[in-house]
C-alpha cells in the first residue's frame, strides 16, 4: 500500500521570512491524500499544507508562523475548498469479483441440476 501527497494548489506569499526576512520567497501548498494498493484507488479528504522559503531553502512549521501567516493560510485554505474524492477499484479486484461471481453461478446451475 502506498500513501501519496498530490499537490493541489501552489501560491507565493508575500509575507515575510521569519528565518531570512525576505518578503518574495514563501510557498504555500496544498495536498490531498491518496491511497493505493493492488485492490483499489482512492482520494480522500484529507487535506495538508506546508510553507516553504526559497530565499534561505528552509520549512516554516506552524510553530514559527507569525499572525499574518496564519490569516493568509486561512484564507486559502478556505479558496481551496474541499477536494474532491474517489474510490476505484483495480483491474485485479474486478477479475477477483467476476471469477467468484462466475463460479458461484456455475455451482448454483450445477446443483439445480442434480
Amino acid at each position: 500500500m502506498s500513501i501519496k501527497q498530490k499537490e493541489i494548489k501552489q501560491t507565493p506569499l508575500t509575507n515575510n521570512c521569519p528565518e531570512c526576512f525576505s518578503n518574495d520567497g514563501l510557498m504555500l501548498t496544498f495536498h490531498q491524500k491518496h491511497i493505493e494498493n493492488a485492490w483499489y484507488k482512492k482520494a480522500t479528504d484529507t487535506i495538508s499544507d506546508t510553507i516553504v522559503c526559497h530565499k534561505c531553502h528552509t520549512t516554516i512549521y506552524p510553530v514559527r508562523w507569525t499572525e499574518d501567516i496564519e490569516r493568509v493560510r486561512e484564507f486559502y485554505l478556505k479558496s481551496v475548498g474541499k477536494p474532491k474524492t474517489f474510490f476505484k477499484l483495480t483491474r485485479l479486484s474486478v477479475f477477483v469479483l467476476i471469477g467468484v461471481a462466475s463460479v458461484s453461478i456455475a455451482l448454483v446451475v450445477f446443483l439445480q441440476q442434480m
